[in-house]
């Protein structure tokens, strides 16, 4: 039983001040941001007619937008650090090779495949966002999001392992001795 008060297993391990909670909440960020892309394509390429690589590359763009502010804010809690434009700064950089990555994946599914089946170009799209995920995680962690990430509970620090440098005052004996 756990006591009153204390949070349970799994909410510590979802906690955002965990790599568990924050790949967590990462990935649901991430499929909701991956529905979002693949509407922004399908309004792009199906709706307003822009061909299908312009409206994926466009797409991708604003999922980073959309990304950026949710895991700020929600995934690694760094709303109030004062660093938004630097912090975009390197979330963009981080997701500069998923979006050349994304681009060549689906561009070669797209040449592959050649089909006029809306389907089948969604689908492409959703494999060309899927591969880029781990990159993405690792480098909003390490990189972006890396002040307010990496804290004390993982056993980590900016700048390596977390040192605990908490001193125990001496017992009434051991100043006695």
């Amino acid at each position: 039983m756990i006591p009153r008060g204390e949070p349970s297993r799994v909410s510590r391990l979802l906690s955002r001040d965990r790599a568990s909670g924050q790949a967590l909440r990462f990935i649901v960020i991430g499929v909701s941001n991956t529905l979002v892309t693949l509407g922004i394509f399908a309004l792009l390429a199906k709706v307003i007619g822009v061909p299908d690589i312009p409206a994926n590359a466009i797409a991708y763009v604003l999922g980073i937008a959309n990304s950026f502010v949710w895991n700020k804010y929600w995934t690694f809690g760094a709303g109030k650090s004062g660093k938004g434009w630097r912090e975009f700064g390197f979330f963009f950089l981080v997701n500069l090779p998923p979006l050349v990555v994304n681009l060549v994946v689906f561009t070669a599914l797209n040449l592959g495949f050649k089909s006029e089946s809306f389907l089948i170009r969604e689908a492409e799209t959703f494999a060309a966002a899927i591969v880029a995920v781990v990159w993405n995680f690792l480098g909003s962690r390490y990189l972006a999001f890396r002040h307010t990430a990496l804290k004390k509970h993982d056993g980590l620090s900016e700048t390596g392992p977390a040192v605990d440098t908490v001193q125990e005052s001496p017992t009434k004996k051991e100043q006695d001795a």
